[in-house]
This record gives C-alpha cells, structure tokens and sequence, in this order.
C-alpha cells in the first residue's frame, strides 16, 4: 500500500463492546517490531451508528478496518469487492483498500482452514458444532477450497477417524455452542479439534492422537494474516502469541 511520507497509517477495530478484544494490543506490538510508524485504534460503536462509523472510517483514509461482534456479518453495503476466495455475502471481518476501492476478507474462516489443514493436510471430514455466526463464516471458506464440511448439534460417533477435524463453533446466538449433555467422546478419534472460545471448559476431549487447535491458535493466524494483508509485512507469530496470552492473562 503506497502511503504519503507525511501521514501516519492507522488501522482500527470497530465492535459492540470492543472492550476484550485483543487486536489492537497485539497488532501494536507487530507494528513495533516491525518499525513501522503506524496507529492502532479501537471503537466502540452502537450497533444504530454502524453505518455511519463504516462510512466515516472510510473516509478518513484509514489503512485498514477490522471487526469485532456483532458486525462480521454487516459488511455487505460496504465491501466493493471481496477477496476471489470469498463466497457471495460471507462473513467478512477485515477490510483494506486497494487501488481505490474496499476489498472485504473473511480472516476468521481463513485462520481456520490453514489450521486444519496443516494439522490434517487432506481432511476427509470437517465437522463443524453449532450453526452460529462464526460457524456460517468457516462453512463458507471451507466451501471455497472445495473441502466439504458439515454445520451439525450432536457429533456423528460412528465414522470419524484420523482424517476428521472438529471445530467447536458457536450457536445461533452468537454464544460457543453447548457441550453439556452432549456425547464428544467419538471426536477423540479425529485428526485434530478446533476450540474457538478462550473459555476453558467446557472443551471438546481429546484423544491421543488428536491435534488441539486452540482460539489463541486462531486469533495468532487470524492476526497474522491480517497483519501481513494491510501491510506487505509478516508478523512474528510468536510476538502476536506472546501478547494474546498477555492480554488474556493465560
């Protein structure tokens, strides 16, 4: 991104409550290490006033825009493209300019896809808990690479293996989809399992052989991704980890 010498590059979040959200203190710190003389803000912004905060954001010439809950899936009027990889209307929750327009990506759904497939590079089965926003998003990027996956309410015991993968998404109201009273014990077979939440328990159990993907683990790839997307540069994973982990007091 070509930047005039005289302007400092700043880069925002918007959210309802944007309070918890761990970018802004980790994206400094790759900015730092980095060199790079560029801002970092957070907003909190009213759901009423989304619109127009977009638009003035927008406006201001900011480097680029991310977004917390509840607006990942509000992007649609503003994106006047989306990344090639991205399917019509997903969930989108960075945005950047380029060459005079806005182009919209879908960094959650990226993370998880790259995680998975490092972990099991030819996955026979993706299996996703919960039909909630961000189980929407996966589903969606899944659907872009051509790897089929399921969005279900209970695990289907009798045929995963080795080459499964189990994401614990998040239910219809945006929440991490409920594990008590359902039977996990069938995903300690599959190749690896995905936890979203920082929350500790309750988690999907794990068998010997199965690769945990923890929500640090995302929010690493997803920050990094993102990272490198508005500005040409890699970030550190472990200077992005070592300030989640920090922010969270993990």
């Amino acid at each position: 991104m070509a930047v005039h010498p005289a302007i400092q590059p700043t880069l925002c979040v918007i959210g309802f409550p944007v309070a918890g959200n761990a970018m802004q203190f980790a994206t400094e710190r790759a900015l730092t290490e980095a060199g790079l003389d560029w801002k970092f803000v957070s907003f909190n912004v009213s759901p009423d006033d989304f619109d127009e905060a977009v638009r003035g954001a927008k406006a201001l010439g900011l480097a680029g825009l991310a977004f917390a809950a509840p607006f990942e899936t509000q992007l649609a009027n503003h994106v006047d493209r989306i990344d090639p990889d991205q399917p019509p209307n997903p969930w989108i929750d960075f945005l950047q300019p380029n060459q005079g327009r806005w182009v919209g990506s879908n960094q959650l759904g990226r993370a998880v896809v790259e995680l998975v497939c490092q972990a099991v590079p030819e996955p026979t089965e993706v299996v996703i808990l919960g039909d909630g926003p961000q189980a929407r998003g996966i589903a969606s990027h899944f659907a872009t690479k051509s790897l089929a996956c399921q969005m279900v309410d209970h695990l289907p015991l009798e045929h995963l293996d080795s080459g499964a993968a189990v994401i614990h998404a998040d239910a219809s109201d945006g929440a991490p989809f409920p594990l008590n009273g359902l039977e996990t014990a069938g995903c300690q077979s599959a190749g690896c399992c995905v936890e979203l939440s920082l929350d500790t328990a309750p988690q999907l159990p794990l068998g010997p052989q199965s690769i945990a993907i923890s929500a640090v683990d995302v929010l690493v790839r997803r920050f990094a991704n993102g990272f490198c997307d508005w500005t040409g540069l890699p970030a550190q994973p472990s200077t992005l980890r070592e300030a989640i982990e920090e922010y969270f007091e993990l």
